[in-house]
């Protein structure tokens, strides 16, 4: 159950970019298409388009298959209907059904996840602390 609630919030974190949900709408808009038509609504290079695709069909939302020497990209429905899952019930406030094994409870010891320093901004900030300790006793 951990694997797939996982997977649910990944999948969720990969549609958080704006780039990739503009291209999944383009892609249900039209059924399929390939990289041209995908490019020629946005003002981006195709590598950067290549890298949006691949993240899309590594985590299973977007499906490639070779028609010619073009790739046609679609919508994986079953991953999508599945996150649509988790949304209606989010959405309902029901209980999850039981296609849809949401934790009944957040265990105490999941760990919270705060933004940290990176060491280079911290050494950057010791440096500034220093300098107006410095200044002080200087005064």
């Amino acid at each position: 159950m951990a694997d797939r609630i996982d997977t649910l919030t990944h999948r969720l974190s990969v549609l958080s970019e704006p780039m990739r949900l503009d291209i999944l709408m383009i892609i249900s808009s039209e059924g399929t298409c390939n990289a041209s038509q995908i490019l020629s609504h946005f003002d981006i290079t195709q590598p950067t388009l290549s890298h949006h695709m691949s993240v899309l069909i590594e985590n299973e939302i977007v499906t490639a298959t070779k028609q010619g020497r073009f790739m046609r990209y679609s919508i994986n429905t079953k991953a999508v209907n599945e996150l649509k899952s988790v949304l209606d019930v989010l959405c309902s406030g029901k209980k999850a059904a039981s296609s849809v094994k949401l934790p009944s409870k957040v265990k105490a010891e999941t760990p919270v996840v705060t933004e940290t320093l990176s060491d280079k901004t911290r050494k950057k900030k010791k440096k500034s602390d220093k300098k107006k300790k410095d200044k002080k006793k200087k005064k």
